[in-house]
């Protein structure tokens, strides 16, 4: 009985998800797609990315509360505030969204997020998201009305306030959250391999996107980070379980397990300016993983 759980177990490892450290060799890549994801994190499904403990002041706060403070993400309010707080501290370093080999320092981040938050105007140089779709990536087709609103937890566009389960001190820290609170992208290569016969899906990036609440400036992603520089700090970033209390889980996990909702915005440098082309490139990329199986 021991040997056949053992089994069970290596099976589900195999065939998990989880292959952000241990993508196939080159060698064994039988086809490969880059592919472009933007995650609209005001759709239900994708809010706990986010909100971390937010929106649930009926429960304990465990990350204030000493004598019931058991859980073991030192990060709970969501992955944008994980992000920027280890990209301030240094843990990793920024790239252009535009040239994905230039780095970005979080002093030029923070002095033109700061700009933008103050009134003026956002100068992005070459921090542009041109080679990821720019406006495209974000605009009205990947947004809009349809995912915000008061049915998915009230006024999206209002500032962060502890009340909403975002502390002081991030507010402080970073007075223009508001701005990179919406929409993430995710960087990543579809490769199908030729040994094990199966899809995977190996995230390079993931992107914060500058989006104005009041839509004045255009949707425009702003910095990117190197999956396997932020997987620790993922990894350490609480994502809620609103329908079980006895346990939550990490944001990498979340992330790899692919618990979100998302859309194709980008496949090998051919954007999708609409929902339905979004659909369309989803479609295409699993009726193409299914013929790959037909002899």
């Amino acid at each position: 009985m021991r040997i056949l759980s053992q089994l069970i177990v290596g099976a589900f490892l195999v065939a998990s998800p989880l292959y952000a450290q241990f993508p196939p060799r080159t060698d064994d890549h039988f086809w490969r797609k880059k592919v472009v994801l933007t995650i609209d994190l005001r759709e239900k499904i994708n809010e706990q990315i986010e909100a971390g403990q937010a929106r649930y002041s009926l429960y304990t706060n465990y990350s204030t509360d000493p004598i019931t403070d058991k859980s073991p993400y030192a990060n709970r309010e969501g992955a944008i505030v994980a992000l920027l707080k280890g990209f301030k501290d240094g843990k990793y370093v920024g790239f252009s969204p535009k040239n994905l080999s230039q780095q970005v320092s979080f002093e030029d981040f923070d002095s033109r997020s700061r700009r933008i938050e103050s009134g003026g105007a956002a100068t992005t140089g070459s921090e542009g998201g041109d080679d990821l779709g720019g406006d495209d990536l974000g605009g009205d087709d990947f947004g809009g009305d349809d995912f915000g609103g008061d049915d998915l937890g009230g006024d999206i566009d209002a500032a962060p306030t502890a009340d909403a389960g975002v502390t002081p001190k991030a507010e402080q820290g970073f007075p223009y959250l508001k701005y990179y609170r919406t929409k993430i992208q995710l960087i990543e290569d579809r490769i199908f391999d030729k040994n094990r016969s199966d899809m995977y899906y190996d995230i390079q990036y993931i992107c914060l996107i500058q989006v104005d609440p009041k839509g004045a400036l255009p949707d425009e992603p702003a910095v990117c980070f190197r999956y396997k520089d932020v997987m620790d700090v993922m990894d350490d970033t609480q994502w809620r379980n609103r329908a079980n209390d006895a346990e939550d889980r990490s944001m990498r996990e979340t992330i790899e397990l692919r618990r979100f909702n998302s859309y194709v915005t980008v496949v090998s440098g051919e954007e999708s300016r609409t929902l339905n082309e979004a659909e369309l490139r989803r479609q295409q990329i699993i009726e193409f993983e299914h013929h790959l199986w037909t002899y």
